[in-house]
């Protein structure tokens, strides 16, 4: 199997090469340049990662909702309860939540593989008590219920991996990513694509496969240097693209195991996903000074923001025994870096945090 894994990426189509290269050029190029700006630290920029979680979280079930559309069942008669779905749609998306939120903050200690894929799957149901018996576990049947009807009339290469081949087959898949992310025959953002795609392909779980592989999405990139996705939602750029997303997954899955394997599509649409959350967080922090630029003091008092929703000249000289001119001066030139606002005049005037979209005229 990974031999086939392989092959995938390395019998590309010679017409396709040329375009894959530009979108890997650019990604990495915005990572070099994240680097060096080391705005990861950024106080400004520390404040994005709760609203990605809950952007993430609140579209992840919707995007599964897509899928399902084609068989949904009819909805409740009027007047029925339907309290039980909507607590049920809220323990998801606690739990996406919650698993999000670890991946970004504990990526660098985990260690990627088959047992933490397993992991991973019973926090994203934790809060869900209609999918107790199965989370954290492989699929021991084919798929029924809703996928029932896609399983009749799907072609065999887009059929989910056998209930009994599944534990084997997801192992030779993370097996092979975790080799060649190591590695240096693939770049790893194509090792990632591939191995999405095959994860998407077995199927191993009952139900969360594709909110599960946005995770695994996020915490592969944040592994491979790619620590700028963590603010960004791809969840939002899944669901702005899904049309697009969907059909280059479903294209190349049917291509996958063809003797002479095409999944450009997928790899196409892959880096378009990392390319718009890149874009997004371009947009967000071309404006931000870097911290490393700040100065001591200018930290210390936007770090009063934190706690405090607006500060003034004397509640800065107490908390940080500062004198006032010194306070006054670094007041004004936050302000000047569109990070602070002025509020009131006179000896009633006080600062507030700029909300971070509107600090975009800040300073280079």
């Amino acid at each position: 199997m990974q031999e086939r894994l392989d092959v995938r990426l390395r019998e590309m189509p010679s017409g396709a090469i040329h375009q894959l290269i530009v979108k890997l050029s650019e990604i990495d190029e915005f990572r070099g340049w994240w680097r060096g700006r080391r705005l990861s630290s950024a106080s400004t920029l520390r404040r994005v990662k709760p609203r990605v979680v809950e952007i993430s979280a609140n579209l992840s079930t919707q995007i599964d909702g897509r899928n399902r559309a084609s068989t949904a069942v009819e909805p409740p008669a009027r007047g029925a309860r339907t309290g039980g779905a909507e607590r049920h749609c809220a323990g998801l998306v606690a739990g996406y939540a919650e698993l999000l939120r670890a991946v970004f903050d504990g990526y660098r200690e985990m260690q990627f593989g088959q047992d933490l894929i397993l992991q991973f799957h019973a926090r994203l149901l934790r809060y869900s008590p209609k999918d107790q018996h199965h989370r954290g576990k492989y699929r021991t049947l084919h798929d029924v219920g809703t996928s029932y009807l896609r399983r009749k009339m799907e072609p065999l290469a887009l059929r989910s991996a056998d209930p009994d081949l599944t534990p084997r087959a997801l192992a030779a898949a993370t097996d092979w990513a975790a080799t060649r992310l190591v590695g240096s025959d693939f770049h790893p953002l194509l090792v990632i694509a591939g191995f999405i795609l095959e994860f998407l392909a077995i199927r191993p779980f009952t139900d969360g496969n594709g909110r599960l592989s946005r995770v695994l999405t996020n915490l592969l990139l944040l592994q491979s240097g790619y620590t700028f996705v963590s603010y960004a939602s791809l969840d939002k750029v899944v669901a702005d693209q899904w049309t697009e997303y969907y059909l280059a997954l479903r294209r190349s899955q049917t291509n996958a195991n063809l003797p002479h394997p095409d999944i450009t599509p997928w790899l196409n649409a892959f880096l378009d996903a990392v390319r718009a959350q890149m874009q997004q967080v371009r947009t967000l922090a071309e404006g931000q000074p870097d911290d490393t630029l700040l100065s001591g003091n200018q930290l210390r008092v936007l770090n009063l923001f934190e706690r405090n929703r607006e500060v003034t000249n004397r509640f800065v000289r107490r908390e940080l025994d500062m004198p006032k001119d010194t306070a006054k001066q670094v007041l004004n030139r936050l302000v000047a870096l569109n990070l602070v606002r002025r509020v009131g005049a006179g000896r009633a005037v006080r600062y507030r945090r700029l909300p971070l979209q509107e600090g975009g005229g800040a300073a280079r």
